[in-house]
């Protein structure tokens, strides 16, 4: 299986050539063998944090901290095993009948424990503290940190092996993945055709200032591979503020909105002076549904085909 991984060289945009065995990839994650404990099969990961993780077993209870975990958990049929997922996990529909253990900052560490779990799923930056508290506490959690569309791929098929799921993360991966490689195939065929990537920015929020995506984010990971070129990249930062000054002289040609700022694209042209910007004037301005491009999961291939339905839109 090819997993698409984009790379601009000498002018022409080109899918990765690596061509992955599914169980390599499973491999990468550091799962092995193990030793027998107490009567089961003690399985050993290596989570995305460098963190060594054991398991006993299939987990048959768990708990998520993340919606983004949680839709890749309902995507892999583990509905029932899931117990508890944060207030934010609202997709599916079902997740949110599940108990609910806190906010995604500040989930609840007494819930979570009356919870029983076998497996905790979480991530790292704002939860490294809650993380090393639930270690401390003798909970096993495994921390999933995808920065990149191709990491999000892995991280599926990582938690499909942790939860005995295999079988079915393969099937999502490789739906995603040939998502994303007809994508590249006609970014390839516009190349060829002598058309350049447009310019993107992207807007998280605005206030006297412009909160966008850096180069080091998921955000940004996404317009390159759906085609474009985001403004914001000279910086290395995940988010950062960037000045209204500077975005009128950048200029860009595409404006996106995650709809958490914004939900009508024409509020924009009530902002004194944004009419200047080439995207407002042309009228490409678009909200993507935020959802789609921040929870590293399954439906991120949607994310990536609305950024690019976004781009080119013909």
């Amino acid at each position: 299986m090819r997993m698409i991984g984009n790379i601009w060289k000498r002018g022409a945009l080109l899918p990765a050539v690596a061509v992955m065995v599914l169980a390599a990839v499973l491999a990468l994650g550091g799962c092995g063998g193990g030793a027998v404990v107490e009567g089961k099969k003690a399985r050993n990961f290596t989570d995305d944090l460098g963190r060594e993780v054991t398991l006993e077993g299939t987990p048959s209870r768990i708990v998520s901290v993340s919606p983004a975990c949680t839709e890749i958990l309902f995507a892999l049929g583990l509905e029932e095993e899931v117990v508890g997922v944060t207030e934010y996990c609202d997709y599916p529909p079902e997740a949110e009948q599940k108990t609910k253990i806190g906010t995604f900052t500040t989930p609840n560490l007494e819930a979570i424990m009356a919870l029983e779990p076998d497996l905790v799923l979480a991530t790292g930056g704002v939860q490294m503290e809650t993380l090393k508290r639930m270690e401390e506490l003798g909970l096993t959690v495994y921390a999933v940190n995808p920065k990149t569309f191709d990491q999000t791929l892995s991280t599926i098929l990582e938690v499909g092996k942790l939860t005995g799921t295999g079988a079915v993360a393969e099937d999502i991966v490789s739906d995603m993945n040939s998502r994303a490689v007809e994508i590249a195939r006609r970014l390839n065929r516009m190349e060829e055709e002598g058309r350049k990537r447009p310019r993107v920015f992207y807007e998280i929020f605005y206030e006297n200032n412009v909160w966008t995506a850096g180069s080091s984010s998921i955000i940004s990971d996404l317009i390159r591979q759906a085609g474009g070129e985001n403004i914001a990249d000279v910086d290395s930062s995940d988010y950062y503020e960037f000045s209204v000054e500077r975005l009128m002289a950048e200029n860009p040609q595409v404006y996106l909105v995650g709809s958490g700022s914004m939900f009508n694209p024409g509020d924009i042209t009530k902002r004194a002076g944004w009419e200047r910007i080439d995207a407002v004037r042309d009228g490409r301005v678009y909200v993507i549904d935020e959802n789609l491009v921040y929870r590293t999961g399954p439906r991120l291939i949607e994310g990536l085909e609305q950024i690019h339905a976004a781009l080119y839109p013909e």
